[in-house]
């Protein structure tokens, strides 16, 4: 009988799992755990909502596909917006908007009925987490498990990636983000296991990617310029080669399918992927060669190199004299080299268009910055092409990151990579000190006569705990990060005073009713005000921007006239945009010169300061009227040439002449304020306000907000109830 129990306790231990086996991936789904409640937190906190600018457009496209279906949305034009001309919606990337479609109709299959909301803000933290994982598979891949360990955790509290992955934020980046991993992963296995099917996947991925965000082009030209470098260092072998020639085309092909991004493969970025394409059939063919003509493979690869030079120099130009080659994109032109921006003031006018501040790598990788160097020399070291992508990857994925501060969220997980694979590195020898290894030999005479003595625990203990302290320190930045951050309850992560006039304009405005603001706001207003807008944060018409520029930057007088064009009816300013002001002046500027708007009339640029036009404008005149004199004082001193600052009472606006105060909504740090248009046939003072004016307050969040309405003549006065607790979900319904 205990014969009978012996064999069968060798026949079950064939599925014994080792003990490490379990704590590693006991290890790695408690930092996936982690990942997702970091970036779940809104939700716990304050329940589904939506956050930023751009996740509105994403949101509004997700319903339209729902209810008019996706063919509706690839052939409807919304005249709501860039009024009067309108815009395409093949103008935004579907990725997005199409994937939660299909999560959405999923869960109702399932039997769970979830709003629309539900996915769109739990998107974020599910895709980052997945994103997480592919950062493990890549770092597992290049080096080892400890070192995926290691890099998935860095993914998973790095801010510069939770910012971009965090719920609600419903936008590109959200899914775009693992999209990019994933494609690195399966790159790199179909590389490894001479895997057709991983490469045909890959290149399912990758065409997904350019559906869903403009920066695919980022990955095209990272395996693009692997492969390049590999053949460069003859170190290409035919596994990467086919995975590059499927990938590569069947990824292409697929990207060019969407409206957005016709005209793709002949330009630019296409050409050069298809390029290092060819390079390879010149390098097979030339292998071919090698062995039938008399000089060999130099030879060869002669014939074949000024052959090929002549081919692909001929097609260029070709298709440059027949117009087909298009050019770079100004936009990622200017990533790759940021002196273009200055000439671009409209992308440039986006802060986190600007190129990184160190702070801003910093705080956005933290404990990777120092450690992904390790990384980098563990690449050159060894040397191997799994080494050298690592390589270009980290490089480029740095680079791009101090380039544009937004791309920190690309950087983030490559750095990670880097930083793991750094960290398990630097740790190897100490690991096996831990483990009560030798590193050269266990005898003891032979290790004598090598001369290599066993490492003392107390030093491998000293480096584990010092790497365990920088770590935690990562942990910290990166709840700071979240937890540091205003979000706010309800399902719209928006600002009270803007919500103010949001819902003002929502309950009194109708869709067709013109909104005159900044480009910054378009997608808030156009989408929760429900109006008609000129601009918005997706506005591809430079000319229209410059006009809207001009509008805010022109006196009342001349101003009114381009206003009344356009047929607006509302005005909608920032305290914000009084800083935002020197971008309306380039902007209108460049884009719309024939209104005589230069920096040099409005702007001293050697002191940073406002001239006297500026304090003429719409702009100055709107955020500035009926606010305390101190108040505009204050920023009077604060913006103004030093001849300004020395007569402030000159530049407060005592009366306004077309444009009527709505609503002023405003707290501490927070003002906002709607304005109606008044056309007159002549330069006639407006009646004084109301006397009997009403004022409602407002307490949010403990901070006092104060909005007036005035004129209450119109049907309907404004009474908003807030009440909003910071611990816990009860952000009411507006009882209007």
């Amino acid at each position: 009988m205990s014969s009978f129990f012996e064999k069968m306790k060798d026949s079950l231990s064939v599925f014994k799992i080792p003990k490490e086996s379990v704590l590693h991936y006991l290890a790695l789904a408690g930092i996936l755990i982690i990942a997702f409640l970091i970036r779940a937190y809104p939700i716990i906190a304050y329940g589904y909502s939506l956050r930023a600018y751009d996740t509105f457009i994403q949101y509004m496209a997700t319903t339209i596909i729902e209810k008019k279906g996706l063919l509706y949305f690839l052939t409807h034009v919304d005249y709501n917006t860039w009024y009067p001309w309108g815009r395409s919606w093949t103008a935004l990337y579907i990725g997005i908007p199409f994937t939660a479609y299909i999560l959405h109709k999923l869960l109702l299959f399932l039997g769970f009925n979830v709003e629309l909301i539900v996915v769109a803000s739990a998107m974020p933290p599910f895709f980052g987490t997945l994103a997480v994982l592919s950062v493990y598979g890549v770092a597992t891949e290049i080096k080892s498990k400890r070192a995926g360990l290691f890099a998935s955790f860095l993914a998973a509290i790095s801010a510069g990636m939770i910012q971009r992955t965090i719920a609600g934020f419903f936008d590109n980046e959200s899914v775009g983000i693992f999209l990019i991993i994933f494609s690195i992963y399966l790159f790199i296995l179909a590389s490894k296991r001479e895997s057709v099917l991983y490469a045909i996947l890959d290149g399912l991925v990758l065409g997904f990617l350019g559906w869903t965000w403009g920066i695919y082009r980022y990955v095209f030209g990272l395996f693009a310029l692997y492969v390049f470098v590999l053949l460069i260092a003859r170190k290409l072998d035919n596994n990467v080669a086919l995975t590059y020639i499927i990938v590569a085309g069947w990824g292409l092909s697929i990207t060019a399918i969407l409206p957005r991004n016709y005209g793709i493969v002949l330009s630019i970025e296409g050409m050069l992927v298809l390029g290092v394409l060819l390079l390879i059939i010149i390098r097979e063919i030339a292998v071919y060669l090698s062995r039938t003509l008399a000089g060999g493979a130099k030879q060869a690869y002669t014939v074949m190199s000024i052959g090929g030079g002549i081919i692909i120099i001929a097609g260029i130009l070709a298709l440059y004299a027949m117009g087909q080659l298009a050019p770079l994109g100004a936009k990622f032109a200017s990533v790759i080299n940021p002196v273009l921006r200055t000439g671009l003031p409209t992308f440039s006018s986006v802060s986190e268009n600007q190129p990184a501040a160190w702070g801003v790598i910093f705080l956005g990788v933290f404990a990777s910055i120092l450690f992904a160097p390790l990384g980098l020399y563990y690449s050159l070291e060894h040397r191997d092409i799994a080494q050298i992508f690592l390589l270009v990857m980290v490089l480029t994925g740095f680079y791009f990151s101090a380039s544009i501060s937004r791309y920190i969220a690309l950087g983030a997980p490559l750095l990670a990579i880097g930083a793991g694979i750094g960290i398990d590195y630097l740790l190897d020898p100490f690991a096996r000190v831990m483990r009560g290894e030798w590193i050269v030999h266990r005898i003891k005479p032979v290790r004598a006569r090598l001369g290599e003595a066993k490492l003392p625990k107390g030093e491998a203990f000293a480096v584990y705990l010092l790497i365990a302290l920088v770590l935690s320190l990562s942990v910290h930045n990166a709840v700071l990060s979240v937890t540091a951050a205003r979000f706010g309850a309800g399902k719209y992560d928006i600002d009270s005073t803007e919500l103010a006039v949001l819902d003002y304009l929502r309950t009194h405005a109708s869709p067709t009713d013109i909104v005159l603001s900044w480009w910054d706001y378009g997608y808030r207003l156009r989408v929760y005000g429900n109006v008609t807008v000129l601009v918005d944060n997706g506005t591809g018409n430079s000319t229209q921007m410059g006009i809207v520029g001009a509008m805010f930057m022109l006196p009342e007088e001349k101003s009114i006239t381009l206003i009344k064009k356009f047929n607006v009816k509302y005005v909608v300013v920032y305290g914000v945009d009084l800083f935002k002001a020197i971008w309306m002046i380039r902007i209108a500027q460049k884009y719309a010169s024939m209104f005589n708007i230069t920096e040099k009339d409005y702007f001293n640029a050697d002191k940073g300061r406002y001239k006297e036009p500026f304090f003429n404008s719409v702009l100055w005149k709107l955020i500035a009227y009926k606010e305390d004199d101190r108040q505009v004082t204050g920023w009077i001193q604060q913006i103004g040439e030093e001849e300004i600052t020395k007569n402030p009472d000159k530049y407060i606006p005592k009366k306004l002449i077309y444009f009527e105060p709505v609503l002023f909504a405003k707290k501490a740090g927070s003002l906002v304020k709607l304005y109606r248009v008044v056309y007159r046939t002549s330069q006639i003072p407006p009646k004084s306000p109301s006397a009997n004016r009403t004022e409602t307050t407002m307490l949010i969040s403990r901070n006092q907000v104060t909005a007036r309405y005035l004129y209450p003549s119109e049907k309907a006065l404004i009474h908003v109830l807030y009440t909003h607790s910071l611990m816990t979900e009860s952000h009411k319904s507006y009882i209007w």
